[in-house]
């Protein structure tokens, strides 16, 4: 838990002004600073190969916390901050509005109701969605940006006036995967007691037995108490599993939540979550009643997470950070482009696949050259064959997902890295309208056709030997 003290500094745009809220956050207006403090590279000692080799180990361990930005993170970080600030403008905390909605949020806690048709307060917040596939960055994207922002501001007092409040301005959590109610009341609260250090999580789960809609105006009283600048809600994909049950999660319920007390959602899912906005039937339960819930809840932007090919921007900045300069073994330029070819292939330029295969790469080259009776000569940092080899066998059980991705299949490819992550068909009639909508044929494969750079999603891995071919089998 951090908590910075108020510092209060007017902003240029004089609308932002005259209030603790707006005026006690900082804007980073340096790009180029900003990228830096987000950059994260690892700190490989130049004598890294003179190292004992416990040392080895302890180096390579900070590929794991390697993080090079995403290209949407400059704009996607004005976007929140922007979105942040702007509905503390609505919700100035000495308004005769912020006293009124005070007071209607408190009755409604006391009387155990939670409205979800009727907002509290004179307008509803926007909504931004960010998507793409598993493994594509979007939620460490989003939360890097959050970390740049002051979470916890305290504050005593604002022009001479007692103003004693801790403010709240994001917080993060992720829709439970099973739909229960309550469970998206637990995981709020202890994203909230985790940035404050209060015990709203342990109070509520003592009040178990008291109705869901007490507990979601127990989620919005919190909110409001803390000035809760804008919540960022991740797995969103999750609700197209719900069962059909009225008081599971829905858009409806987030929106009612959170938008109409005047605070801002970013969502974020994977390529699957689209469905609830595109194909779920009106009326339907993770919807809402209110058919104009779907478009209020993207009203605003929306950002893709893709891929990332070899030879793009981002693709060659993280290749470098995870096979740095100190880090290279007998380095052969000869094979550095087959070998950045084959790791694409491989990690189908997805940022958490390569950064995993980058650092086992490495440690089943070092357990090779720890070996008494290996001829090191034979053995440098860019040899395919013991990529191929770690992947085989470390990468099995997902391998299956990967190819999927590889031959464009990204529902395959969602199915097979989340268990149950397809599509929640509840009747008979709709596992047909599915089937219908979304034929899956088998992608016709050349098997004798090669890999080459020129197709992005490159051919299933099925049809590439992946062997030892140097002799020995790669330590697991």
């Amino acid at each position: 838990m951090l908590i910075n003290k108020a510092d209060y500094k007017p902003h240029p745009d004089l609308n932002l002004n005259n209030s603790p809220l707006t005026e006690a956050i900082r804007v980073e207006q340096d790009k180029e600073r900003f990228l830096k403090d987000v950059t994260n590279t690892p700190a490989i000692q130049d004598n890294f190969w003179d190292l004992p080799p416990f040392y080895h180990k302890t180096q390579l361990l900070q590929l794991t916390d390697v993080h090079t930005p995403h290209p949407h993170i400059w704009s996607l970080y004005y976007k929140i901050l922007s979105l942040i600030l702007y509905s503390y403008v609505r919700r100035s905390p000495f308004s005769r509005e912020a006293m009124k909605q005070r007071v209607e949020i408190a009755e409604q806690m006391r009387e155990g109701k939670f409205p979800k048709n009727t907002p509290v307060g004179p307008t509803t917040a926007p909504t931004v969605l960010a998507y793409g596939a598993s493994g594509t960055g979007k939620t460490s994207t989003i939360r890097t940006i959050l970390k740049q922002i002051d979470q916890v501001i305290h504050h005593t007092s604002y022009k001479d006036e007692p103003f004693k409040t801790s403010q709240l301005t994001w917080v993060s959590f992720d829709l439970p995967p099973n739909g229960a109610p309550k469970a998206l009341a637990a995981n709020f609260f202890r994203a909230v007691d985790v940035a404050l250090g209060t015990e709203y999580a342990n109070e509520w789960e003592r009040k178990n037995n008291v109705s869901v809609d007490r507990h979601l105006s127990g989620m919005q009283q919190v909110a409001y108490e803390h000035h809760l600048g804008l919540v960022h809600i991740d797995e969103l994909q999750f609700m197209l599993k719900y069962a059909q049950h009225k008081d599971s999660p829905s858009l409806q319920i987030l929106e009612s939540l959170f938008n109409k007390i005047g605070i801002p959602i970013i969502q974020s899912c994977t390529e699957d979550g689209l469905e609830i906005f595109q194909k779920l039937p009106s009326g339907d339960y993770r919807i809402g009643t209110d058919t104009t819930t779907l478009r209020r809840m993207l009203n605003d932007r929306s950002f893709r997470f893709s891929n990332h090919e070899v030879g793009s921007e981002y693709f060659d900045q993280l290749f470098t950070s995870l096979f740095p300069k100190a880090l290279v073994y007998a380095n052969k330029h000869q094979n550095l482009e087959q070998f950045k070819s084959e790791f694409y292939r491989l990690s189908c330029g997805l940022p958490a696949i390569m950064v995993r295969l980058a650092g086992l790469h490495h440690e089943a080259l070092l357990n090779q050259l720890s070996k008494p009776s290996t001829d090191k000569s034979a053995f440098h940092t860019f040899n395919v064959d013991i990529l191929r080899t770690i992947y085989k066998n470390q990468f099995s059980l997902i391998d299956p997902a990967l190819q999927e991705y590889r031959c464009g299949n990204q529902q395959g490819y969602e199915k097979g890295v989340r268990s149950g992550s397809s599509k929640a068909s509840f009747t008979n009639e709709e596992k047909n309208n599915a089937k219908i909508e979304n034929p899956s044929p088998a992608p016709a494969l050349n098997k004798d056709e090669p890999y080459t750079p020129q197709y992005p999603l490159g051919v299933a891995s099925s049809n590439v030997e992946i062997g030892v071919g140097f002799g020995g089998n790669v330590d697991e």
